[in-house]
């Protein structure tokens, strides 16, 4: 069963279809981004950040892991696992400990993989 505490311990983020947010914004725990963001985006803390299709960021990102389905127009940093999906459209930089891009993805990046921690 379920108790207040269990809601109090819960680091997970969902912005759904149809929502729009100008400006940056700081999470903390997993998020699932459906929306339209126009500002950057930080992960604090662990946590994977999962950009689902139909989404559009146009900023930074700064996470430790990310997922990308959507589209991405701007910065990435991350000091984990970047994988861009075949549905993914991304432009920009991309640094990160790891990179895959899977067949069918659109990318036009500068990237690079290190080691960012």
């Amino acid at each position: 069963m379920i108790n207040d505490q269990d809601f109090k311990d819960f680091h997970y983020n969902v912005f759904g279809a149809k929502t729009r947010i100008t400006g940056d914004i700081v999470l903390a725990g997993d998020a699932i981004i459906n929306s339209s963001i126009e500002g950057s985006i930080e992960l604090k803390e662990s946590g994977k950040l999962v950009l689902e299709r139909g989404s559009f960021v146009k900023g930074k990102i700064k996470a430790i892991d990310l997922e990308i389905f959507g589209q991405v127009e701007g910065d990435i940093e991350c000091s984990g696992l970047v994988s861009i999906r075949s549905s993914a459209v991304v432009t920009g930089s991309i640094k990160s400990g790891r990179l895959v891009i899977y067949p069918g993805a659109v990318v036009e990046m500068n990237a690079s993989s290190q080691d960012l921690t």
